[in-house]
């Protein structure tokens, strides 16, 4: 080959890898980048699974764009510990160049992230970790929750409990971390408020192996039993209840935060009928968003989701909508959180809009275990609304500045 026709085409493969580079580095520059933190492996692996799928599917029913642009979530595992989510902040973004966080998951992962945010101004919008104090007392400008504030679906419960079920003398059973420890008390606060009176107050840890002993310290003249409970803890009261013959007590066990879709295939038919949990979502709530989500859900993963998926699915929703209001100009911090705060959507759990404390007003669902036939899954056991409260404030019915006033929620 001639000396000048080999400079030419050497030219034009140093012009082609050249103009390459450049498209791909375009390419990246024009992607919104999201840090999702969620723990992948551990107690809550599971429900961290479901939250992520949750985001995925979301995304993915969305096409991967927002805002005329395409996005891309790089997804890390927390673990659940505080240290590592702050680990892994700063590197999504400082190394990762990320243009917001999402997550994390567990209500003591909260604070530590909101910490980055404060400290980088990058945004967080947090969800589904529930810690009170975030939208409350301790509230940093650049993080704003799509999910719920931990007592927000306590204070409903309390209520439930003496007026729905006429119980006087409740012993309640919470989870013995920070998102354990707020949901039962502001459950305490709105039953003992209403006339109730609290029988004990049983705190266990996570991983908790043998509920024998903790059943065994419920009294006798209690006339109904309350539970939050976490993880696989869920699976083991379930079966100490039965196991130690407390279903033949004269009193009965409801879930304030127990028996979610994701626990339900891990036990049997001796779960019908439970009251399962007080949350912000159902599997069987009947609108059709929720139908939609489910049946798509389900066609993918081949199960049904948890509610920490639909919280997953709708964080990226309104995420999703926020970013097509101000057209993806999501380097404009400011102009996203702000969008973020007036977006109102349809999400699969009902109507959801901010309040001015960065959390959503939303419908708290009380449900039932019951068994259904889908026509991809067979019979299964889902989790169906018998008690809907509408449009639910992260301050009940109180005035916000009086609940400051009182402060956190503290065993």
């Amino acid at each position: 080959m001639p000396r000048r026709k080999k400079v030419t085409v050497v030219s034009l493969l140093v012009l082609s890898l050249i103009f390459s580079f450049h498209s791909a580095s375009a390419q990246t520059k024009d992607e919104i980048r999201i840090g999702f933190l969620a723990p992948l492996t551990g107690p809550l692996a599971k429900p961290g699974k479901d939250l992520v799928d949750g985001y995925k599917l979301s995304w993915e029913q969305a096409g991967n764009k927002a805002g005329g642009r395409s996005v891309r979530v790089i997804y890390v595992d927390s673990q659940a510990n505080p240290d590592q989510a702050i680990a892994l902040s700063r590197r999504l973004i400082h190394a990762e160049k990320v243009h917001f966080l999402g997550g994390p998951l567990a209500g003591h992962e909260g604070p530590a992230v909101a910490q980055v945010s404060r400290e980088t101004g990058v945004p967080l919008i947090m969800d589904p970790a529930g810690g009170d104090t975030v939208t409350k007392w301790d509230r940093t400008p650049t993080v704003v929750r799509t999910a719920l504030s931990s007592s927000q679906i306590g204070h409903p419960f309390g209520d439930y409990l003496y007026n729905e079920l006429g119980l006087r003398n409740v012993t309640f059973i919470g989870q013995d971390y920070t998102f354990g420890q707020e949901v039962p008390l502001g459950a305490v606060r709105t039953y003992t408020e209403a006339g109730g009176k609290v029988a004990k107050l049983i705190w266990v840890p996570m991983g908790t192996s043998d509920y024998g002993p903790t059943l065994g310290a419920i009294p006798e003249n209690t006339d109904g039993v309350s539970a939050v409970i976490v993880g696989s803890d869920r699976i083991r009261l379930f079966e100490a209840w039965f196991n130690f013959g407390f279903d033949k007590k004269k009193f009965k066990i409801y879930g304030n935060y127990w028996l979610h879709s994701d626990a339900l295939p891990e036990v049997d038919d001796r779960a019908l009928g439970l009251i399962s949990n007080c949350l912000v979502w159902a599997a069987g709530i009947d609108t059709p968003e929720n139908k939609a989500f489910v049946d798509s859900f389900i066609k993918k993963y081949k199960t049904v989701p948890s509610w920490m998926a639909e919280s997953g699915f709708s964080s990226a929703l309104w995420v999703k909508t926020a970013i097509d209001a101000i057209g993806g100009k999501v380097e404009d911090r400011q102009a996203f959180l702000n969008a973020v705060r007036k977006t109102r959507i349809k999400a699969p759990r009902g109507p959801l809009y901010m309040d001015a404390y960065d959390n959503p007003i939303q419908n708290v669902y009380v449900s039932k275990v019951a068994k259904v036939n889908n026509p991809v899954l067979g019979n299964i056991l889902m989790n169906m609304p018998i008690k809907t409260y509408t449009e639910v404030s992260q301050f009940w019915k109180w005035n916000p500045e009086d609940f400051l006033k009182r402060g956190p929620y503290k065993r």
